[in-house]
């Protein structure tokens, strides 16, 4: 007997028919859908509404949110399930971050690139507020940092600039010129370099062609063993006429490079 219900279940397991899997499988996923992100239907005339934007303060921001037939209720948490009060779900690229209950929230910073800012509006409960089927809930794209590529180059060379003629800058370049020496001998001045370079520019990498990442890349990379030979020198682990041998064939280093990675897209191209 066992036997004959277990050929039965494989026989309905080899003829089950494809189109009922889907229909099963998109049925779980609904269920799961609903499961953990339940909604509560608005059936009042008014509507609750959410309008999000994003205030820059210096180098901090602030998401603001503006509702309209809602009322944030934090006294509230786990007790109704009433769709004109509640709570906002913040979402950034997707990812949920924070609870919203006040107009003004603030954001320390915010991930480099393109960002889908989104705020849901959700019951006491933590059920997702909707009408008609539809999520009440307002989104807005920010560009993260809001300059473009060749803004960025721009930025990045008065940095650098900066390096050197800002007071700071000055302060060293006297310095370094009673020893005899140049402002470019100094681990300080080139990780002022490497900080113009990489905190700038490296966002942008996907906007570069492979000749321009190449070139980024090694430059940063000779930058950070420049800076460590002046920090051998200035720990007195190295002579000033061995560190300035060093330091010149790193200078070298990046145009052989460059030259080898020039051969092979020229030779990929054949």
């Amino acid at each position: 007997m066992k036997q004959i219900i277990l050929n039965l279940s494989l026989i309905f397991f080899v003829f089950v028919s494809p189109v009922q899997a889907h229909d099963d499988n998109e049925s779980r996923i609904k269920f799961w859908k609903e499961y953990y992100n339940p909604k509560v239907e608005v059936t009042d005339n008014d509507i609750p509404s959410v309008k999000v934007t994003l205030i820059k303060n210096k180098s901090f921001y602030q998401i603001r949110t503006q509702i309209k037939n809602f009322v944030f209720t934090p006294e509230k948490d786990m007790k109704n399930n009433i769709p004109s009060e509640g709570y906002g779900k913040l979402f950034i690229n997707g990812e949920y971050v924070s609870r919203v209950y006040g107009e003004y929230h603030f954001l320390r910073i915010l991930p480099v690139g393109s960002n889908e800012i989104k705020v849901i509006l959700s019951t006491n409960l933590d059920h997702d507020i909707a009408k008609n089927g539809n999520v009440i809930s307002d989104t807005i794209v920010y560009q993260f940092p809001e300059f473009s590529f060749s803004e960025a180059r721009n930025k990045s060379y008065n940095q650098m600039i900066q390096c050197e003629f800002s007071d700071k800058g000055k302060v060293l370049l006297d310095k370094l010129a009673k020893k005899g020496m140049r402002i470019t001998e100094s681990s300080e001045h080139l990780q002022c370099r490497y900080d113009a370079r990489n905190d700038i520019l490296t966002p942008f990498m996907n906007k570069m062609t492979r000749l321009q990442r190449h070139y980024h890349q090694v430059t940063l990379d000779v930058l950070k063993e420049r800076i460590q030979l002046w920090k051998d020198f200035e720990n007195n682990k190295i002579t000033l006429n061995t560190a300035r041998d060093n330091n010149l064939q790193l200078e070298n280093k990046i145009d052989i490079l460059m030259q080898k990675k020039l051969e092979q897209l020229e030779s990929a191209k054949k």
